[in-house]
C-alpha cells in the first residue's frame, strides 16, 4: 500500500512539471517545423522564432535542473517521505536495481564522473548495495521484469500516453500463498542436557624410585615399571547439586638384585576412591558429605624380608566428613579446599597380626577414631607442557595426627609421551615405628613414559 501511495503521488508531480507548458511548446515548435522545411516566411521573422523557440527552451530545461536540484537537496519533515521519488526504491517492492551497481563500478579513476550526483541518490544506493550483498533472501523481483514495452522503431511517433505507460509503477505479480503442515504432524524432540562430565588418564612409566629407610610400606631405592589410571566422573546441574566421583589406581613393580627371596615387589600400590556430594550455600562455598577410602591390590615385602608388611584391606582405610566446600577457579589454577569439623576414621586390617603396625589394638582388625579433616587439591598448569597437582590431607582425632601431601609434577614432551615427579612426604604418629627413627616418611620417583588423557 506504501509503495502504490508513493508512486502515485510522485510521479503525478513529476508528470505535472513535465508537461506544464504543452500548448506553448508544440505551438513553437510546429513554427519551428515550417521555418526548417523551408515555408513562406520572412527570414527575419523565422530567426525571431528560432531565437524565441530556443529561450522557451532553455526555460523549460532550467526547470527540470530545478526540480531535480530541488529533490536533491531535500530535507525530511516528517510529512513529505514520500513526495521525494529518489526514495521510490525503497517503498516499492524489494527489486534488484541496475543503477546502484552501474554507480558504483562507474565510480573507478577510468570513468569520468557525473557533474551532478545527487546525496539522496548515494544514501539510497547505500542502502541498497548492503542489503543486496548480505540480504539477498529479501530482494524477490529484477528490474528486467518491470522494463517498459518496446517503444517505436520511430521516435517520432511518441505520444504522451506511451510515456505514462513507462513510468507508471510496475505491476508486481501475485506472491504464490505459502502453504505450512499441519502442527499436529511436525515430530517433537526434547532433549534433557547432560549434567555428567567424564575424563580419565592412562600412563604407563619407567622411573626411578627412593624411599625412606622407614616407609610404612617397605620399598628400596630402585628403577620400576609403573602403571596408573585414574577416572572421574562429575556431576553438576549448575544450579545447586554437584556429585564428584573420582577412582585412582597406581601399581609398580622392581626387581632387585639384592633380593634373593623376591623375583618382584611392588613399590607403588594405591587404589583409592572418593565420593563427595555437594550443595551450593554461595558462589563459591558448598554444604559437602565425602568419603574417601583406599587401600592397595598387592602384598608389600621388604628386601630378603619375608613376612608381609602390607596388603590388599591390611590396612583399609574409610574416612566420612561433613563440612564446607569452597572452590576457587580461574584460567590455568583451580584449588578446592574441604573443610570438615565433623569426620569418622574407620581403619581394618584383615591380617591380624598387621594391626599394630597401623595403629589398631593387638588382636582387633578395627579401630574407629572421631576428629576433623581438612582435604586440599589443587591444579595449576604452570605453562602449556608442564602441569603441577597436589593432594594435602590432614586427619586429627586429638590424639593423634594423620598428614599426606602428594605433589605430581608431568612435563609433556609430545601428546603421548610425558616425564613425571612425585614427591610424597607423609606423618603419621599413631603407626608403630622403631626407636630412634621419625615418625616423617618421605616417598619420590622420577619416570618417563607413555601419558594418554581422554
Amino acid at each position: 500500500m506504501t509503495s502504490l501511495l508513493f508512486s502515485s503521488r510522485s510521479f503525478s508531480l513529476i508528470m505535472t512539471r513535465f508537461f506544464s507548458f504543452p500548448t506553448p511548446l508544440l505551438l513553437l515548435l510546429s513554427f519551428h517545423a515550417q521555418i526548417t522545411f523551408g515555408l513562406s516566411e520572412p527570414t527575419k521573422r523565422s530567426h525571431a522564432l528560432a531565437d524565441s523557440i530556443n529561450a522557451i527552451g532553455q526555460q523549460y530545461d532550467h526547470s527540470f535542473d530545478s526540480l531535480r536540484q530541488e529533490y536533491a537537496t531535500w530535507q525530511y519533515h516528517k510529512q513529505d517521505l514520500l513526495e521525494n521519488p529518489y526514495y521510490f526504491p525503497l517503498f516499492a517492492a524489494p527489486t534488484f536495481y541496475d543503477f546502484p551497481i552501474k554507480n558504483r563500478i562507474g565510480g573507478l579513476a577510468s570513468r569520468q564522473e557525473d557533474s551532478f550526483t545527487p546525496e539522496v541518490i548515494s544514501e539510497v544506493e547505500e542502502v541498497l548495495l548492503d542489503t543486496y550483498a548480505f540480504h539477498p533472501e529479501l530482494i524477490y523481483y529484477r528490474q528486467k521484469e518491470f522494463a517498459p514495452s518496446p517503444l517505436s522503431p520511430s521516435p517520432q511517433q511518441k505520444s504522451v500516453e506511451t510515456e505514462k505507460k513507462a513510468l507508471a509503477s510496475p505491476q508486481i505479480p501475485p506472491t504464490q500463498k505459502e502453504e505450512f503442515e499441519d502442527p499436529d504432524s511436525f515430530e517433537l524432540f526434547v532433549r534433557r542436557p547432560n549434567f555428567w562430565k567424564f575424563r580419565g588418564n592412562f600412563s604407563l612409566q619407567f622411573m626411578q624410585y627412593h624411599v625412606s629407610d622407614n616407609w610404612h610400606k617397605g620399598g628400596e631405592n630402585h628403577n620400576s615399571l609403573l602403571a596408573s589410571l585414574n577416572f572421574e566422573a562429575n556431576y553438576d546441574n549448575k544450579q545447586k547439586v554437584t556429585f564428584n566421583n573420582k577412582w585412582e589406581m597406581k601399581l609398580g613393580f622392581q626387581t632387585s638384585n639384592s633380593d634373593t627371596q623376591h623375583r618382584y615387589k611392588t613399590n607403588t600400590d594405591l587404589l583409592r576412591m572418593t565420593n563427595k556430594f555437594g550443595l551450593r550455600a554461595t558462589k563459591r562455598w558448598y554444604y559437602t558429605l565425602m568419603l574417601q577410602s583406599w587401600t592397595q591390590f598387592y602384598p608389600g615385602h621388604k628386601t630378603n624380608d619375608p613376612k608381609v608388611h602390607s596388603d590388599f584391606m591390611s590396612p583399609f582405610e574409610s574416612v566420612f566428613s561433613i563440612g564446607m566446600d569452597y572452590k576457587y577457579s580461574r584460567k590455568n589454577f583451580e584449588i578446592i579446599a574441604t573443610i570438615s569439623p565433623i569426620a569418622t576414621n574407620f581403619k581394618y586390617v584383615d591380617r591380624l597380626h598387621l594391626a599394630p603396625r597401623y595403629g589398631v589394638d593387638k588382636e582387633k582388625h578395627s579401630k574407629i577414631d572421631l576428629g576433623s579433616t581438612l582435604t586440599v587439591n589443587t591444579k595449576w598448569n604452570i605453562t602449556k607442557d608442564i602441569h603441577w597437582s597436589s593432594r594435602l590431607y590432614y586427619f586429627s582425632s586429638y590424639k593423634r595426627v594423620q598428614a599426606e601431601w602428594e605433589n605430581s609434577f608431568s612435563l609433556k614432551v609430545n601428546k603421548y609421551l610425558s616425564s613425571k615427579l612425585f614427591l610424597y612426604p607423609r606423618f603419621d604418629d599413631g603407626a608403630k615405628r622403631k626407636k630412634g627413627v621419625s615418625y616423617f616418611q618421605f616417598n619420590e620417583y622420577l619416570s618417563v613414559g607413555l601419558d594418554l588423557s581422554f
